[in-house]
């Protein structure tokens, strides 16, 4: 039987677990109890021990991971959120917010287990691992419960990297022995050629040309500056 079969006899993660349109409590402050109570009237379910291993692997730790509102899905509701449906869509859910802001503009989806295909030189690679609903450009990703006035202070670096737990793990990084103010603003774009993309390209589920970078999350906040550095990703990360 088709492995990804069996995804549409389940029931989607709904009611009190799947609250469509629900924003992850987020802010600038560490989560306290009753914060944390929150987390079964979000969509999907807490991420898992292994998830939280996983991110801490990659110097993100549980309090940044549940400040950034990330959660689990199940396959079905996975591909409901992403609008697709022949395959499996478990995994994580990354929420995206404009910068001061509590209401979730947008998901994308980072898939547990992605279609692999051969590359030219006939290796094994995964494909389509992070998902967005299809017609959504590309976003910038900002770190939930950054103070918008970090994106006005000219002053401050910006770090360009590739990816939301990049940029998760550089926040933390920003932030480490630096309690009063981060050394730098790390902003996320979803992939690293995503900005070479047209305007008005074919935006449909199969498309291979990514449209451009939404920079509305800048443009509002003054921001006019030169970048200071761009992390790019390692292999396999």
């Amino acid at each position: 039987m088709n492995p990804n079969s069996s995804i549409h006899h389940h029931r989607a993660q709904r009611e009190e677990e799947n609250p469509l349109g629900a924003s992850p409590l987020v802010n600038s402050t560490p989560l306290d109890d009753g914060a944390a109570s929150d987390t079964s009237r979000r969509i999907g379910s807490d991420l898992a021990a292994a998830d939280y291993s996983a991110l801490e692997a990659r110097w993100i730790d549980r309090a940044l991971a549940d400040r950034a509102g990330l959660r689990r899905v199940d396959s079905l509701t996975g591909g409901e959120i992403i609008g697709r449906k022949s395959g499996n869509y478990a995994g994580i859910l990354i929420p995206y917010f404009r910068p001061g802001e509590l209401q979730v503009r947008e998901y994308r989806l980072r898939r547990d287990q992605p279609d692999l295909e051969y590359d030219s030189a006939g290796n094994l690679k995964p494909r389509q691992k992070y998902l967005s609903p299809p017609g959504r450009s590309n976003m910038l990703y900002l770190v939930p419960g950054v103070d918008p006035a970090f994106m006005r202070d000219t002053s401050m670096p910006l770090v360009i990297t590739e990816g939301e737990f990049k940029t998760l793990a550089l926040w933390r990084l920003a932030n480490h022995r630096s309690p009063n103010c981060p050394r730098f603003l790390p902003v996320g774009v979803s992939g690293v050629y995503n900005w070479r993309g047209p305007s008005g390209p074919d935006r449909s589920p199969r498309s291979s040309v990514p449209p451009r970078e939404d920079l509305s999350e800048g443009a509002p906040l003054g921001w006019c500056r030169a970048v200071g550095s761009m992390a790019f990703a390692l292999p396999g990360r």
